[in-house]
C-alpha cells in the first residue's frame, strides 16, 4: 500500500531530565511516575538507541499515517483488530479514532518500557507482551480466528526471510480466509516480497 513518509522529529524539542537531584521541599516526596507521563517521541528515540535494529525508525510514526492504515482496515462485528509493534501508540489512536471499540483492539509489544506505556496511555485496549509469531498463544483463544485485519508496523524489512515466513503463517492462522494483512514500509520494495502465504 502507499507510503506515508511524513514523520515527527525531535528537533527543537527540549526534554526534562526525570530524577533530579533537587530536595523536595518541606518533606513532600516526588509523585509516582506513571509510563503514560513519559514524552513519546523522546521513549521511543530511547528505545530505538538501545535496539535500533528491533525498532527500526528514530521517531513514532505520524497520525497522517495512522489515519491512512486505520482507513484500510476491516472488520466484521464479531471480530478484532490486531496491531504489530504498538510503539507508543501513534496508530494505535487512528485505529481507536477511527471507530474501533478499545474492546477489540489488541496490540502486541515485545518491548517492556513500550508495553508498559501502552498499557497505561490506553487502558482500554488489550496490550500484550510478546512477540508476534506467537500470537496464536498470545490471543485469547476466543478471538484466534476471528481477527479481521492485523495492521503491521514492526520492520519486516528487516526480518530474515524465513522468520518472515513464520510471522505470516501465524498471522494467517488466526484470521478467517479473505481477512487483511496491513503493513507498511519506508523502504521502495515489499517488505515481504513477491512471495505467497495463503
Amino acid at each position: 500500500m502507499p507510503t506515508d513518509r511524513a514523520e515527527t522529529t525531535l528537533t527543537g524539542k527540549k526534554f526534562a531530565a526525570r530524577g533530579s537531584a533537587k530536595s523536595h521541599a518541606r518533606g513532600h516526596a516526588p509523585r509516582a511516575h506513571s509510563p503514560a507521563s513519559e514524552n513519546p517521541a523522546w521513549l521511543f528515540f530511547r528505545r530505538w538507541a538501545a535496539n535500533p535494529v528491533s525498532i527500526a525508525s528514530i521517531t513514532p510514526s505520524a497520525p497522517s499515517l495512522g489515519r491512512l492504515m486505520a482507513r484500510h482496515v476491516r472488520r466484521e462485528a464479531d471480530e478484532i483488530v490486531v496491531e504489530y509493534g504498538g510503539g507508543t501508540g501513534a496508530i494505535t489512536k487512528a485505529l481507536l479514532d477511527s471507530g474501533i471499540p478499545a474492546s477489540r483492539l489488541f496490540v502486541i509489544e515485545r518491548d517492556k518500557e513500550l508495553h508498559a506505556y501502552m498499557t497505561a496511555k490506553f487502558p482500554g485496549v488489550t496490550v500484550l507482551l510478546g512477540d508476534v509469531k506467537d500470537v496464536r498463544t498470545l490471543l485469547p483463544p476466543q478471538w484466534v480466528g476471528k481477527v479481521g485485519t492485523i495492521v503491521c508496523g514492526i520492520p519486516m524489512i528487516l526480518i530474515p526471510t524465513e522468520a518472515q515466513r513464520l510471522i505470516m503463517d501465524e498471522a494467517y492462522a488466526v484470521m478467517p480466509r479473505g481477512r487483511r494483512f496491513l503493513a507498511f514500509t519506508y523502504s521502495f520494495r515489499s517488505p515481504c516480497g513477491a512471495r505467497r502465504w495463503a
